[in-house]
């Protein structure tokens, strides 16, 4: 007798041993891209309601189980898959820098209500959105969109819920590392996207700040060596105007910059119409334009030639 009870008795144990690995290696070969692929494959199928979704989600991923209810899915999941945490909220939303190690894309995250003591509803974490959280659902589909927390419990009514995540990376010793890329540049007028991607798959966004205008002086009315023109500080990029309009000096004639102008500030005019030479500066190619019509031409390097000689006052 004493034989039968001994064997039983290791036959238990290499059984439950067997069964612990079995569950310890289904959640440590968890891949949350795979869960996450199905869902958004599958988010607006219409098979399950939101517990059997996040289970056939988590099925996708390596982790066998299956649970229509999401009290029932939550025990499932908690200790033998992964451990469970609450989460902390901001407002209406959920970020994943203030719940380090406690959540992840591919987690699961159940709704419950701290009036009615039930959990109310499942959904799949998704990849994230600049720090926030947001998830898969499929009663009420939501597709990688941001969780919101402040709709009130379908039972009672109260907006009062406890947010929990089961964190199936925790039995998993990988640790992320992570390529930094611009997925989105920032302009002048939007933030950037920078995503920091690991090769298990896990990512999330950070944004950047926008650039500074590029800006340069546009004349609504160019100055011509006798009149003053109207200008302005506008962005060349998206032409937004960034100062009040002001006076533009005179046209001076001195295109070299040199304080006086004579027959080489002409010569460099002429030979400038020509393609032979470049002007170089903005002020140099406003001088140059003696007319303010735009055009640098021959006629503007004549009458700089007769301001030098004393023909044309200016």
């Amino acid at each position: 007798m004493k034989k039968v009870v001994s064997v039983i008795t290791v036959l238990t144990i290499i059984i439950s041993v067997f069964t612990l690995n079995s569950l310890n290696a289904s959640a440590a070969d968890y891949n949350p891209r795979s869960a996450l692929n199905y869902a958004e494959d599958n988010w607006d199928n219409g098979i399950e309601l939101c517990a059997g979704f996040v289970s056939n989600c988590l099925q996708a991923g390596g982790i066998d189980v299956m649970e229509r209810s999401v009290g029932n899915l939550f025990n499932a999941l908690k200790d033998t898959y992964g451990t469970a945490y609450v989460l902390k909220t901001s407002g209406p939303y959920i970020y994943f820098d203030d719940n380090d190690g406690k959540l992840s894309p591919g987690d699961p995250v159940f709704y419950y209500c701290n009036s009615c003591k039930s959990f109310q509803h499942a959904i799949l974490c998704g990849n994230g959105d600049e720090g926030l959280m947001t998830d898969y659902a499929h009663n009420n589909p939501h597709h990688d969109t941001t969780t919101y927390i402040s709709w009130g419990c379908p039972e009672c009514g109260d907006i009062n819920w406890i947010m929990y995540s089961i964190n199936l990376s925790s039995t998993n010793t990988h640790t992320h590392s992570y390529t930094k890329k611009v997925t989105k540049k920032p302009t002048c007028t939007s933030t950037g996207v920078e995503t920091y991607t690991c090769s298990c798959g896990h990512s999330y966004t950070l944004p950047l700040p926008m650039t500074s205008h590029t800006t340069e002086w546009v004349y609504s009315k160019k100055p011509t060596i006798n009149d003053v023109g109207l200008k302005h500080l506008e962005c060349s990029v998206c032409h937004k105007i960034v100062s009040a309009t002001s006076l533009a000096p005179k046209a001076t004639a001195d295109v070299n910059g040199d304080g006086k102008v004579d027959s080489a500030d002409a010569l460099l005019v002429l030979r400038y119409s020509i393609g032979y030479n470049t002007i170089n500066g903005h002020m140099a190619l406003i001088n140059a334009d003696t007319d303010g019509n735009g055009v640098i031409n021959s006629a503007d390097a004549l009458t700089i030639l007769r301001i030098s000689i004393g023909v044309i006052k200016i």
